[in-house]
């Protein structure tokens, strides 16, 4: 299996001591040259399309895992995740960034999953998904069919350069960039496919967070084999930069400490 460089300085890092966080046959890095956290050796993405779609081995492969280690902690996470789940749903982070950062036009929503999140959005926006798993690109395309979605059954990067540059007015990356192998060369693709009015609203674990330190490896942003990006709010803040991005909102509040997780609003740099 390849050996793959640190995706934010390019440092190859075979030589390193894979992290105790390891999984298996699956492999994490710290890079000796930036710190970056990552997945040596992640599946190709042709084995992301069935055999290993995050909606197969996902999930469950994470409850497995946390479950063999603790199943107190891992019934209580699992409660935990209900009630934030709840609260989302109620409080909607993602609409409401789309309302205050998004134009009208085209909107791309990169890994959308069975469509759910693009379905969501209001009527004045166009709606497209780029979806790598066959069955859920194949779910997303009957659900936004009705409002004449178009879905796009390939990698990322291939899916964001069928946009002509500077033609949309947002994208989507909820939840996402942790599962692209080549996310500096997706932000560079998402740079040039954006508006000059256009945003791009990112979503990623936070591997800074207090909760990684107390759950160790049962923490829940470790998702094997399928997250293989580990990002901290100054690594993203340095791979939005160095892809021709700029940083247009990133609170205190979007990256508090005790969350798993971190929001980001990013534009084209001028």
């Amino acid at each position: 299996m390849t050996c793959r460089r640190c995706p934010q300085c390019g440092t190859g890092n075979e030589s390193e001591t894979a992290l105790g966080y390891s999984h298996g046959e699956w492999l994490l890095k710290q890079c000796a040259a930036c710190d970056f956290v990552y997945l040596e050796n992640p599946p190709a993405y042709e084995e992301l399309e069935t055999d290993l779609a995050w909606e197969r081995v996902g999930r469950k492969e994470r409850q497995d895992r946390v479950y063999q280690r603790s199943p107190v902690r891992s019934m209580a996470s699992r409660t935990v995740r209900m009630l934030r789940s709840h609260l989302a749903v109620r409080a909607n982070p993602l609409l409401r960034r789309v309302e205050r950062w998004f134009p009208a036009g085209p909107v791309v929503d990169i890994g959308c999953g069975r469509g759910a999140k693009l379905a969501s959005l209001p009527e004045r926006f166009e709606l497209v998904g780029i979806e790598i798993s066959r069955d859920l690109a194949r779910e997303a395309r009957q659900r936004l069919a009705s409002r004449g979605g178009v879905v796009h059954q390939m990698p990322a990067i291939e899916g964001l350069e069928k946009a002509p540059a500077r033609s949309l007015a947002g994208i989507v990356a909820n939840a996402f960039l942790e599962h692209e192998i080549r996310p500096r060369e997706l932000l560079q693709a998402a740079a040039r496919a954006l508006s000059p009015s256009g945003a791009m609203i990112v979503k990623v674990p936070n591997y800074a967070c207090v909760n990684r330190r107390v759950m160790g490896a049962g923490w829940c942003g470790f998702r094997f084999p399928g997250h293989v990006n580990y990002f901290t709010p100054g690594s993203l803040r340095r791979m939005v930069k160095a892809s021709g991005m700029e940083v247009a909102e990133f609170r205190w509040v979007d990256r508090i400490p005790t969350s798993d997780n971190m929001w980001m609003v990013v534009r084209r740099s001028p």
